[in-house]
């Protein structure tokens, strides 16, 4: 038996401990000696633990016997769960009515300077940071909170986000205008911003946004700097920031140099997967004091040739008492007030040599409109536009890129490692088998027209443990199978109107679902994705024509002048 005696500290700096003691047993020993801060008394032979230590650990102490005559362990975790100093404002007014979790989530961020928001995908991290943004401008008027995307494409989604959830604006530093068209320009651009930030901070909306890869230019790195000592920044918030690795890399040396009085890290992704991860966000975020050396050595047991490599990990108690400091990580499965299905709409930003293909073929339309739009189908002349938004080397032996190839593997990474299978539809066999090849490593299925037995795929993916994947094709895998192993959707490219969506969607959400099935659609930014997305979400005349098939000769004009618009 261990026996807890709860009174005043002999050592440690919180005001109470548990001094234990037990026979002795090394796995006990051990899981003590993962706390951060205790002490072995070797005359009296007991342990010292302090009180919020002590929390953590009973749990996972067996046949434990605790005595508190005063009862001070249950007046300690009162304090540690009574109300926030900080509240959000009685007259704070939400545009998107937040769920429960994430109103508890808002509140964490207002009572916390800097910490990890570590919410499975799907949760709704961004509304979080925005609504703490909006409220801590309200409480103490500051300038301007910088959102730092650490993928590129997230730019435009979290300007929509910021427009979305609350009223404040947003603007994408170094953004410009041509044509009547809105692109990112140079770092140069963005560096001419930043200047004309610091000297006209009125003129510039509350949100300012970018992506990890301006600050490899050391120029904005030092007028980022500036702007976070003048106060002009007092927000920072890193969406996925578990892509900013490497503390040796210029990107991660200039996020290490950023600092402001709030800062927010976030990542759906767990980090304890990955140990040595843990170290950039800690160290941004001020919860780690050594360096890279430091912390690898006391974290990772080294080994292999030279002695260089990671072989293992070490102290992972300590480690996961110091990401519990600083961490806010709610799943899926333990949030109650989700609804059934969460919809997420991501931009991505086309390759310049995809862009190009996708000018080229647009103009190729445009050139022979009359032709187009006296078609028996119109929609079918568009359908190469669709494809270079998906994968050029369906156009192209030369060029094979896709922007929604390198984000859906990002997005597929996140969900297996957060345990999770996935099912990615696509309109075209010739976007399926090269995604098929390309993530060949999750042991994916697959289901086409081509596919001789949907139901042994089917099976493959529901029973397999290794198949986290499956792959197919709307019309194939649309209809009539049962896929509920996966609670990720990710559609690569729309079907030209909803109940077709939504077929494909009920795929994983029907009975024998056991949670939140997350829907996310890829779109290429400024592109005929957008125009689709709109079609298939709204109702009106021409998403009418879709459903109803009516293509009248009036109808078919303005279809495709709505999509080349």
């Amino acid at each position: 038996m261990i026996v807890a005696e709860i009174k005043t500290s002999n050592k440690c700096a919180d005001d109470y401990s548990a001094f234990l003691t037990f026979n002795y047993n090394p796995d006990i020993i051990a899981k003590i000696k993962d706390c951060p801060e205790r002490y072995w008394y070797p005359e009296e032979k007991y342990w010292e633990v302090p009180i919020k230590y002590f929390n953590k650990l009973k749990w996972d102490l067996p046949d434990l016997k605790i005595i508190d005559d005063d009862g001070i362990l249950a007046k300690t975790e009162e304090e540690q769960n009574k109300h926030y100093n900080v509240a959000i404002p009685a007259n704070y007014s939400f545009k998107t009515k937040p769920y429960k979790h994430q109103i508890e989530g808002i509140q964490y961020g207002l009572n916390h300077d800097c910490f990890l928001l570590g919410d499975e995908q799907g949760l709704g991290k961004t509304l979080q940071v925005i609504n703490i943004a909006c409220i801590n401008k309200q409480l103490y008027k500051w300038q301007h909170c910088l959102v730092i995307c650490g993928v590129n494409g997230l730019k435009w989604n979290w300007k929509s986000e910021v427009e979305k959830h609350s009223n404040e604006q947003a603007y994408i530093l170094g953004t410009r205008i041509k044509n009547d068209v809105e692109y990112i320009g140079s770092v140069q651009d963005r560096l001419v911003d930043l200047t004309d930030l610091t000297l006209h901070q009125n003129n510039y909306p509350y949100f300012i946004i970018t992506n990890i890869e301006t600050l490899r230019n050391s120029e904005v790195q030092v007028a980022l700097k500036y702007l976070c000592k003048k106060e002009i920044i007092n927000m920072i918030a890193f969406d996925e920031f578990h892509k900013c690795k490497n503390p040796t890399s210029q990107q991660g040396k200039a996020i290490l140099k950023l600092h402001t009085k709030n800062m927010v890290a976030m990542t759906g992704t767990p980090l304890m997967n990955n140990p040595i991860d843990l170290y950039m966000p800690l160290k941004w975020l001020g919860f780690e004091e050594h360096n890279f050396y430091q912390f690898k050595n006391h974290y990772c047991e080294m080994g292999g040739f030279g002695g260089y490599q990671i072989v293992g990990y070490k102290n992972m108690g300590q480690l996961r008492s110091l990401l519990a400091e600083c961490t806010l990580r709610r799943l899926k499965q333990d949030v109650l007030d989700l609804p059934e299905k969460i919809y997420t709409d991501e931009f991505v930003e086309m390759t310049p040599k995809q862009a190009k293909i996708y000018k080229e073929v647009k103009m190729e339309i445009k050139e022979n409109i009359d032709m187009v739009v006296n078609s028996i189908n119109p929609l079918a002349e568009m359908i190469r536009l669709r494809q270079a938004t998906g994968y050029t080397g369906i156009l192209s032996s030369k060029i094979q890129e896709s922007a929604k190839f390198e984000r859906l593997e990002e997005l597929v990474e996140e969900a297996i490692a957060n345990d999770d299978k996935v099912l990615i539809f696509s309109n075209w066999l010739s976007i399926v088998n090269p995604l098929f090849g390309m993530l060949h490593d999750y042991n994916p299925a697959i289901i086409t027209g081509e596919t001789k037995n949907r139901v042994q795929e089917q099976d493959k993916f529901m029973k397999d443990d290794k198949c986290k994947v499956l792959i197919g094709t709307t019309g194939a895998m649309g209809t009539g199978l049962t896929l509920t192993a996966a609670r990720t959707v990710i559609f690569l490219d729309e079907p030209w109107n909803r109940a077709l969506k939504e077929q494909a969607e009920d795929r994983a959400h029907r009975i024998g679902t056991t949670g939140t099935v997350n829907i996310i659609t890829l779109m290429c930014k400024d592109t005929i994705d957008e125009r689709i997305h709109e079609l298939v979400q709204r109702k009106g005349k021409i998403a009418d024509i879709l459903v109803d098939g009516k293509l009248e000769c009036d109808d078919k004009q303005e279809l495709v002048d709505f999509l080349l618009s």
